[in-house]
Order: structure tokens, then sequence, then C-alpha cells
């Protein structure tokens, strides 16, 4: 119990730390290239709109994704409770310590519908499974030969295949939930479509700051990004995506100065897309219908 206070403490302070210097970064890179920020001045009103619409479906899409994981467990959640946690969860999941929003989801998916950690970890990884998967194709879709892209494709499935086993093999055989073809193609689908949003989102932020990036660079960019989240501990993986793209520059061929710049835009029309979220949750009165707010 102490180790893991201690873990969590000095996760803390990492993340903190990875942050800071991000932002000093930030400031840093642009004082010294002045020239980078005077593509923002193409970002405009309507930009800002579609950008905080698209934000706007992809919370949809999560209603849908958490919708179709309890399918697997034949959990039947109203779509007002199903909106309300995933309006919760992404502001948790920001504003809250390190990346807490799927805390949230379990510990309210437990309390009000008998759903065990197990079970939740075990639809979790069929949903990050898809993520993972979906990413990696964009990336060698848009970076590599056919050759390479069967090869990490196959490498994929196989990783999320041993992580299905190795978890199954923790849950006891009459707590399984039960996989159907058609519930597990439907949250493919829907994944596949967030994230074909979320490459849509990234596409209209990089064409700001460069009108001579293509979509083919951009689908690449959104794999790399989503990748970030797998390894991150800060919220919306800040730092730790800018980084992923940045090592990553390779692949997409987009450079460092419209990287940061596209960033930038992305961070805060999603941090306005986060206040928007507060005052609906405080207008709906969210956390205290969720009763997750009350120990």
């Amino acid at each position: 119990m102490l180790l893991n206070h201690l873990t969590n403490h000095y996760k803390k302070i990492l993340a903190l730390l990875v942050i800071g210097l991000t932002v000093f970064g930030f400031i840093y890179y642009f004082i010294k290239h002045p020239n980078s920020l005077d593509s923002l001045k193409n970002l405009s009103v309507i930009n800002i709109s579609v950008i905080l619409l698209l934000y706007f479906l992809i919370l949809l899409c999560l209603v849908l994704v958490l919708k179709f994981s309890l399918d697997i467990c034949n959990i039947n959640m109203k779509w007002l409770d199903n909106l309300r946690l995933n309006i919760w969860s992404n502001i948790i999941n920001f504003f809250g310590p390190l990346q807490s929003g799927p805390g949230v989801r379990a510990v309210y998916l437990k309390k009000k519908y008998g759903l065990t950690l197990k079970k939740f970890l075990y639809i979790s990884l069929i949903y990050y499974g898809f993520i993972a998967l979906i990413s990696m194709i964009f990336i060698v879709l848009s970076s590599f030969t056919l050759y390479y892209a069967v090869g990490l494709i196959i490498l994929s499935i196989l990783g999320i295949c041993t992580g299905f086993f190795v978890l199954t093999k923790q849950i006891k055989k009459t707590d399984r939930p039960s996989l159907s073809f058609r519930t597990v193609f439907n949250l493919f689908l829907i994944t596949l479509l967030q994230l074909l949003i979320s490459s849509v989102i990234y596409f209209i932020e990089l064409k700001i700051v460069n009108k001579g990036i293509s979509y083919h660079q951009a689908l690449c960019y959104c794999g790399v990004a989503n990748l970030a989240l797998f390894v991150s501990i800060t919220p919306g993986a800040i730092g730790f995506r800018e980084s992923f793209l940045l090592f990553t520059q390779k692949l997409h061929h987009i450079s460092p100065a419209n990287i940061l710049s596209a960033n930038l835009i992305d961070r805060s029309v999603y941090l306005l897309f986060l206040l928007i979220l507060i005052v609906i949750a405080s207008f709906m009165h969210i956390g205290n219908k969720l009763n997750v707010t009350k120990k």
C-alpha cells in the first residue's frame, strides 16, 4: 500500500515536471523562431468551430464505444447515463491526477452495474487493442511499403491476441464476457470512425499552419499521436505526444515548426472544448447524478 502511494506520488511529480518542461520548450522554441507563429494568423473562428464540432462527434463515438463494450458483458446502460459518464470522465481525465478518466468509469460501472475490475480491463483491452491496431495501420499505410505494412500489422495482431490470452487466464471461466462477432465488430467500426475523425482534426490543424501538408501525412501523424497515449502519464499526453511526433518526423515528414504550431492549436481548442463540457456538466449536475464526488 505504501509502495503504491509512493509510486503514485512520484508519477504525479514526474507528470508535473514533463508538463513544465513541455511548456518551457514551447515558449523557448517560439521565442527562438518567432516566424513559426505567423502561421497561426490563418486560424479563424470557422476553423475553431469545425474542430469543436468534430470533438463533439468524438464524444458521441466514445458514448457508442462504451455501449458496445458493455454489450460484450450483457450490460444495458441508459444513453443519458452513458453521456454523463463520458462527459465527466473526459473532464477528470484531463484535469484530474494523471489520466484518471478510465478509473472514474471503472468505479462507476462497478458500483452501478456490478462490472468487476477484471471484466472492465478485459473490454478496455479490446478497445485499446483496436486503437493500437488501427493506429499502426495508419502509420504503415502512410509510411512503409506493403511488405512492411503487412508485417507490422501481423505483429500488432499477435501482440493484442497475447494480451487477450494473458488477461483471459486471469478471469474465471464463468465470469468471462461472452464475445460475439457482432459486438466486437461494432466496437471495431466505431473505434475506426473515432480515429478517422481524429485524423481529420489533425489534418485541419496542420493545413492551418502549412497548406502543403497532405491527408496522407496527417493519417500517419494521427497514428503516431494515438500511440503516444499508451506511454503517457500526463493529461492529454502533454509532452509525450509532441515528443513522439518529433522523433518520428521521418515517417510523416512534418517539420518541428509545423508540429509545435499544430499542437498549440489543438491544445488550445481542446481546452476550450473541455471548458464547454464543464459548463454542460455543471448545468446537468453530472457530478451529483453520477455520485462520483461523494466518498
